[in-house]
């Protein structure tokens, strides 16, 4: 089905090489005539937020996080990271920023 909806979006750009790719697809009409893919919404929404992670004010790293996720859940998910672990170096963070979908912020 997505071969089928690339060589439809592709015939504007490429109209012999899709009509080819058409005919190999076992299509009786040319693809010219056929519809033009819909837009699904739904398809294009992410479910998880990469945030980058700095520590005293340095990008040290990212993490994947749900998107919308309270700031508890990030705050752990941060604290556990193997290279925010190796950059705290047993200290423990004075202060914690989590800008939601944004970025995570540790001073140490």
């Amino acid at each position: 089905v997505a071969i089928v909806k690339l060589v439809v979006m592709l015939s504007p750009m490429v109209p012999h090489l899709a009509e080819l790719c058409w005919t190999r697809l076992c299509h009786d009409n040319m693809v010219a005539q056929a519809l033009w893919p819909t837009y699904v919404k739904t398809l294009t929404v992410d479910d998880t937020v990469t945030l980058p992670v700095q520590i005293n004010g340095k990008r040290r790293g990212e993490i994947e996080a749900p998107k919308n996720a309270d700031s508890e859940m990030v705050e752990s998910m941060t604290l556990s990271a193997p290279f925010v672990v190796q950059h705290l170096d047993g200290k423990t963070p004075k202060k914690v920023i989590v800008v939601p979908n944004r970025i995570v912020n540790l001073v140490v």
